[in-house]
């Protein structure tokens, strides 16, 4: 590998992770604006290193503003992205489009903060003299992952894959098997009585 690949990957990191930083300096002199912004941003590796079940993660479109009022700073932004997932019954990978409104306090002093007539519920401590969405963006991504995925064809159709001596069945019809299974059983002292029953009417 070049020198400069190298030098290029590591701009790249850095400012994949740079892109959603923002100096609170900066958003001060804008006290009581809104400080609008739209970044795309690359966190494929660190989310497929969160969670396994990723397969790949396109680039994170944000766009939205920054408040800074009252020693807290508003961040209110929609996030933009296709992520493929594994199907939950063949594992043929899919890709699905997520789109997720995110809302967030950070604060310089939370005491302040509280004082005022409407606090939000949940208020984040700021971390040193900046603002930075991207553990904001990465945890709402992880927490809104669907539970379960399926292709296109799968989404129509009830067929579940199977081989020579296995098969794939669905939660519903695993249970109305073994219901079916549970009705089927004769319990022994029941089978026990019955037998005892037939043999006396053989004798009389």
């Amino acid at each position: 590998m070049t020198k400069v690949f190298f030098t290029s990957i590591i701009q790249f990191v850095i400012l994949g992770v740079m892109e959603m930083k923002w100096p609170l300096k900066e958003l001060q002199e804008h006290r009581g604006e809104p400080y609008y912004f739209s970044r795309t941003i690359d966190r494929e590796s660190s989310l497929m290193q969160r969670n396994n079940e990723i397969q790949a993660v396109s680039p994170i479109k944000a766009e939205g503003f920054l408040l800074y009022e009252n020693h807290s700073v508003l961040a209110n932004f929609r996030i933009d992205l296709t992520i493929t997932l594994p199907s939950s019954r063949s594992l043929e990978l899919v890709e699905v489009p997520l789109q997720l409104a995110i809302e967030e306090v950070y604060t310089e002093s939370e005491s302040l903060y509280l004082e005022q007539d409407k606090p939000a519920e949940v208020v984040l401590p700021l971390e040193g003299d900046e603002v930075n969405l991207v553990p904001a963006i990465e945890d709402n991504i992880l927490l809104n992952l669907p539970l379960q995925v399926f292709t296109p064809e799968e989404m129509v159709s009830d067929e579940m894959p199977s081989g020579a001596e296995w098969e794939v069945v669905s939660e519903e019809s695993f249970a109305r098997k073994k219901q079916e299974e549970k009705t089927d059983q004769i319990d022994p002292r029941l089978a026990g009585l019955k037998a005892l029953l037939e043999d006396e009417e053989k004798t009389e």
